[in-house]
């Protein structure tokens, strides 16, 4: 797990010179089609990628972003109003029945269908218009890892290109330099923080939401923690109600706009007793020493993480950092974190 997460940042850099070829063809495609919003087809980690498309369309583009169950096409067999919409088919493998049924029907619809596939050859590559190969290889570990950085990264580079936004461009092609510097990410404070514990909040905001929703899934599958990832907004329209000393919180930092919110999910869980530890980018890091701000937060509670150029990067960077930790935490209990418990690497799903 740890040491393919290691060929991220490699892969990336040949990601980025490769799109920048493949990507003009496809754009020009998709200003002909000129769809009138985006829908995504996704499991697992895939699905917590196609969060993250959803805030970079909506943010980027302004297109709306939905969310399509994949049973509503292979278990009820319904056809949906798809002829407008740009739909992204988003998985590892290629090869679950389920979003191979789904992508297949989307297209028949009249939807501009796009994979976003690992395997180069598979049967969701067939059943889509056009396909990106993310190209982060072979991955034998069962957690997803690298393929996830690849998908995120390709579909920055896919709206950066359609959008015709240059500085998002710009700052992608130094993101692999930066995934670099994550090795030396010092994760004692969540290690501390998570030590004997079975249960955990995982809280995010805007398009660190997805992330923390990696996060929860990586500490289930790989650490055997029970996690929740939750909007800060969520957690404080309701979730706070069980928080307490015995259930610990990590917390994203996220970007300008969520601070406010972030900074008011943690006061609240103070408040509740529960400890936690913040995991935010040097730059805010040396903007909250230079300000005065969190006086009653030692470095003790921080995971202090690189920064990027855009904010929009920032979750990338954070998952990245994060998979040592998770592998090194899975030890720590004992657990092997390439052999997690009832999983298998293709998930086949109907």
């Amino acid at each position: 797990m740890e040491a393919e997460a290691g060929e991220a940042p490699a892969l990336a850099a040949q990601q980025f010179e490769r799109l920048d070829q493949a990507l003009p063809e496809l754009v020009r495609q998709l200003d002909a089609f000129a769809p009138s919003m985006v829908a995504t087809i996704a499991r697992g980690s895939s699905d917590h990628a196609a969060s993250f498309a959803g805030y970079l369309f909506g943010l980027q583009t302004g297109l709306v972003t939905a969310s399509l169950p994949p049973s509503l096409a292979s278990v009820y067999g319904r056809d949906l109003r798809l002829n407008k919409a740009l739909v992204l088919a988003i998985s590892q493998s290629g090869a679950s029945p389920d979003l191979v049924a789904a992508a297949g029907r989307a297209k028949a619809a009249g939807a501009f269908t796009l994979g976003l596939i690992n395997q180069a050859d598979s049967a969701l590559g067939r059943a889509v218009t056009r396909q990106i190969e993310t190209g982060a290889g072979p991955e034998l570990a069962v957690a997803a890892t690298k393929s996830f950085i690849l998908t995120l990264t390709a579909l920055v580079h896919l709206v950066a290109a359609w959008s015709r936004n240059a500085a998002l461009r710009a700052a992608l092609e130094k993101l692999p330099a930066a995934l670099e510097q994550c090795v030396n990410t010092d994760w004692s404070a969540a290690l501390r923080l998570l030590d004997g514990q079975d249960d955990v909040f995982v809280v995010g905001r805007g398009p660190h939401l997805p992330v923390a929703r990696e996060f929860a899934l990586k500490l289930k599958e790989v650490c055997g923690i029970h996690a929740e990832a939750l909007s800060a907004a969520e957690l404080l329209h309701g979730p706070i109600a069980i928080a307490s000393a015995s259930l610990p919180a990590i917390v994203l930092a996220g970007d300008e706009q969520v601070r406010p919110t972030i900074d008011a999910a943690i006061a609240r869980l103070k408040e509740a007793g529960a400890p936690l530890v913040l995991i935010q980018a040097e730059s805010i890091q040396a903007e909250s020493a230079d300000a005065g701000l969190h006086p009653g937060k030692s470095q003790r509670d921080i995971v202090v993480i690189p920064s990027t150029p855009d904010p929009l990067l920032q979750p990338v960077i954070a998952v990245q950092a994060a998979y040592p930790f998770f592998a090194a935490l899975a030890r720590a209990r004992g657990l092997d974190p390439d052999s997690p418990p009832h999983l298998r690497k293709i998930t086949r799903t109907l």
